[in-house]
């Protein structure tokens, strides 16, 4: 009767230690699969909502007495057609971009967003590229893309 119960106390010990390693494989598995990458970010709508309203954002370039909006100033900039008021669209892109971003994105140590980098690509190269603060360990952001071509996109480091 002795060795009865020696034998069921063991196996509630192995049951209680396979248990114990389970869980902790599973603790294991969910941490790494939790952990950031750091060139990933977590989607935003505020990002989000920002580069649509900049799309639907009208410039000071002219063609043909109409206003460019930001979409067709980046297109204008890449074929590299001067305004019809003399302005450069490439920089007047460049300066778009910045009024834009400056006025909706504070960043620093005393607000909540601690940084950004917003940039606009086109076919792979680097039209407009804008940073501002500390690139932390927290972000969230959007990336767009537009005709297979153009590329914008903004991340928040907060």
């Amino acid at each position: 009767m002795n060795k009865i119960k020696k034998t069921g106390q063991s196996e509630i010990v192995g049951f209680g230690i396979i248990v114990i390693i389970i869980s902790l494989l599973i603790l294991i598995f969910i941490s790494f699969s939790l952990q950031k990458n750091e060139n990933e970010f977590s989607e935003s709508s505020k990002t989000d909502s920002f580069i649509q309203a900049t799309l639907q954002f009208t410039t000071t370039c002219e063609r043909n007495t109409v206003h460019l909006d930001y979409l067709d100033l980046i297109e204008s900039c890449d074929e590299e057609r001067i305004c019809d008021n003399g302005e450069n669209p490439c920089e007047t892109l460049n300066s778009t971009s910045r009024n834009l971003v400056l006025s909706a994105w504070k960043a620093g140590e005393e607000y909540p967003v601690k940084g950004y980098l917003y940039e606009v690509r086109l076919r792979g190269e680097t039209l407009v590229s804008l940073a501002e603060g500390n690139v932390t360990g927290t972000s969230k952001g959007s990336r767009q893309t537009f005709s297979g071509e153009i590329e914008i996109s903004l991340i928040a480091y907060y």
